[in-house]
């Protein structure tokens, strides 16, 4: 007599053809997770480093402070080219002065890393799929900025 806990013979490859028919969906579920926490991630380092530039400006009231501290504070993530440090003119006079408000922000681009791109691609998702990231933090000056340096100001 046979097992109950045995398989019969005519089912013998099923375990298998029904782990190959799951395991790229259970995989694809699996990277898209993992990706979206480095994404997160990401995201979490470049809020952090805008607030640090914000920080910088307000203290240091110099735009080339607060760039360097947000490139610096981005982990590589950043290139200087696309952080906006700028202030809000409240009074009008076109010059930054202190108690104003000052702005650093950038933008980054994160794309997914998730393997299987032409199984995406058979359900209609893009191969380059990616997240534009935007943060930025905003800080009063507590200075006035010393001669010679010039903030730009923020557009409307």
């Amino acid at each position: 007599m046979r097992s109950v806990l045995q398989p019969r013979p005519a089912e013998r490859g099923q375990t298998v053809i029904e782990f190959a028919l799951l395991a790229p969906v259970i995989f694809l579920l699996l990277f898209l997770i993992v990706d979206f926490g480095i994404a997160l991630d990401r995201r979490i380092v470049i809020q952090h480093a805008v607030r640090e530039g914000a920080r910088a400006a307000a203290v240091q009231a110099d735009p080339a402070g607060a760039l360097d501290a947000t490139v610096d504070q981005a982990q590589g993530l950043v290139d200087p080219a696309a952080v906006t440090v700028c202030f809000v003119d409240k009074n009008l006079d076109g010059l930054a002065n202190a108690l104003e408000p000052v702005k650093v922000s950038l933008t980054y681009d994160y794309y997914y890393t998730v393997p299987f791109g032409s199984l995406l691609g058979a359900f209609g998702v893009p191969h380059d799929v990616k997240i534009t990231m935007t943060p930025s933090a905003t800080s009063a000056l507590e200075n006035d900025p010393p001669s010679g340096v010039t903030f730009t100001e923020c557009p409307p």
